[in-house]
């Protein structure tokens, strides 16, 4: 008596094919707009806090305060938030909208393991030009030029479509769809 031959279940991770731009930049959309709500309302808050010490110490105009207070809590809420993420799901929730997920370089299209001292530089270095967005028009400038840097630099990076955050990280974006 024959019996049928079960298909081997393989156990292997599939090989993923490296992100494109588009699905990047619309998961990078939703991240900033996921990091940007809560920024602003921490920096609400604290402005709110020393307006109102301030106040009561006899202070003076915190407007140009408020931009900085801003600008520095987006850039702590954002560096924490990719690293996060990306240590723990190899992805944020931008990137699981697009159907992507990061991989460490040198597992040429697998998924593994990265470590936290790399997930914590990259998601520093993407949202490190955050900084000087509200501080004047200047650092305005500088700051959405290091943006489109480190956005469009995966248009022209070959062979591994990597950003400068990437690079610095050793990791690649790739495509889970």
């Amino acid at each position: 008596m024959s019996y049928p031959q079960a298909h081997p279940v393989s156990s292997a991770p599939e090989r993923l094919p490296l992100a494109s731009w588009g699905p990047r930049a619309l998961g990078r959309l939703v991240d900033t707009v996921v990091v940007a709500l809560p920024a602003f309302l921490v920096a609400a808050l604290l402005g709110l806090m020393m307006t109102g010490m301030l106040a009561l110490a006899g202070g003076r105009d915190l407007s140009s305060s408020f931009g900085i207070l801003t600008s520095v809590a987006a850039f702590l809420t954002g560096a924490a938030y990719e690293a996060v993420c990306i240590t723990r799901w190899r992805m944020t929730l931008g990137m699981r909208l697009a159907g992507l997920r990061v991989g460490p370089l040198a597992g040429a299209g697998y998924p593994g393991p990265l470590p936290v001292m790399a997930s914590a530089a990259r998601g520093a270095l993407l949202w490190a030009p955050v900084i000087f967005a509200f501080s004047a028009p200047a650092m305005g400038a500088l700051a959405l030029l290091g943006a489109v840097l480190f956005g469009l630099w995966p248009l022209w990076d070959r062979p591994n479509r990597q950003g400068l955050h990437d690079k610095v990280a050793g990791t690649v974006v790739l495509t889970v769809r």
